[in-house]
């Protein structure tokens, strides 16, 4: 697996957000107000490979069952910003401190047609496996994944994504301590 792509629109987005009001925290208000607009703030892309395998002996059944896919999943991960709001912005002279959502998996796709079968074997007196087996099998792949999500790395680099699009946005304006923090996980 490996970062894609930076999403390249939002930085844009943000840039252009740069230019405008005359008190800061007019500025940052209206910024913030187009930020939450925008819902979605998807910063990295990870293309992940997976094995998908199943082994279908039955201790009633004569002869193995088996089968192998290779599967491709898009994962991107960002920020919602859809709750975001000024009162998350702190400002205190040339201080800056912005409490965001944590990062979160915004969207996972598996196309089928990235997907194949890698291997099939089933003995004599054995079917093979049907469309709705090996459907259940790659939702089975599918649910790994979205599982391991945490262990990937993906929304940590997230978070270092958006904490370096704000500090970027907020140094243009002339804040000097930029402190960008998420917030506190709810139990």
């Amino acid at each position: 697996m490996k970062i894609k792509k930076l999403n390249y629109s939002f930085i844009a987005l943000a840039l252009l957000m740069l230019t405008g009001c005359s008190a800061k925290e007019k500025q940052i208000e209206q910024r913030v107000h187009r930020m939450a607009e925008a819902a979605e703030l998807g910063t990295v892309e990870y293309k992940v490979k997976k094995i998908v395998k199943t082994d279908d002996n039955q201790w009633y059944s004569v002869g193995d069952r088996k089968i192998l896919f290779q599967s491709t999943a898009y994962l991107k991960a960002g920020v919602k910003l859809d709750g975001f709001t000024a009162d998350k912005v702190k400002i205190n002279g040339k201080d800056v401190t912005v409490t965001l959502p944590h990062a979160e998996l915004l969207s996972f796709n598996m196309p089928a047609e990235e997907t194949e079968t890698v291997f099939e074997n089933y003995g004599f007196f054995r079917s093979s496996f049907s469309a709705e087996e090996q459907n259940h099998i790659l939702e089975l792949g599918e649910k790994d994944i979205r599982e391991d999500v945490p262990n990937l790395g993906i929304l940590q680099d997230a978070e270092q994504n958006v904490s370096d699009i704000f500090t970027a946005m907020l140094n243009q304006m002339g804040f000097q301590n930029i402190n960008i923090n998420f917030e506190e996980v709810k139990k």
